[in-house]
């Protein structure tokens, strides 16, 4: 994740025409630029779509046996990895939702689809790359 957050920070100084020198911070770009919520957010919001998705597929779907099984044997030593199903969970848990409601196809997808609108990009909002005349806002 540290590696498309990267990019996209490189993306927004791109798009206002800002240079790293000028250090300007993250929330003042997304401003320029119209966006609610980072690339991170939505991926986030992204995997608890398909989540619900998977939930709802029959019981004999391949992605619902391999979302479901359980592997036999044991671990290496040291900290355990962090597992896909147990990250999605935690982001449910955060926005109030519960594993249950997935199957409620309307609220999951309604909560998907508010999350993700609030995240787009306003396409009448002026970019600094636009008119070379305009200058930043101190």
């Amino acid at each position: 994740m540290a590696i498309l957050r990267r990019a996209e920070r490189a993306m927004m100084r791109a798009m206002c025409g800002v240079k790293l020198a000028d250090r300007r911070r993250t929330d003042d770009l997304r401003g320029m630029l119209g966006l609610v919520d980072s690339l991170d957010q939505l991926a986030k919001a992204n995997g608890v779509r398909w989540y619900g998705h998977v939930l709802r597929s029959d019981g004999d779907h391949v992605l619902r046996k391999v979302l479901e099984c359980d592997v036999d044997g044991q671990r290496k030593r040291g900290r355990p990895k962090m597992m896909w199903t147990k990250q999605v969970e935690e982001e449910i848990q955060t926005v109030g939702l519960r594993r249950e409601d997935a199957l409620n196809c309307a609220n999951w997808e309604g909560w998907c689809e508010e999350d993700r609108r609030e995240s787009e990009v306003n396409l009448a909002t002026p970019v600094l790359g636009d008119n070379p005349g305009l200058k930043l806002q101190e």
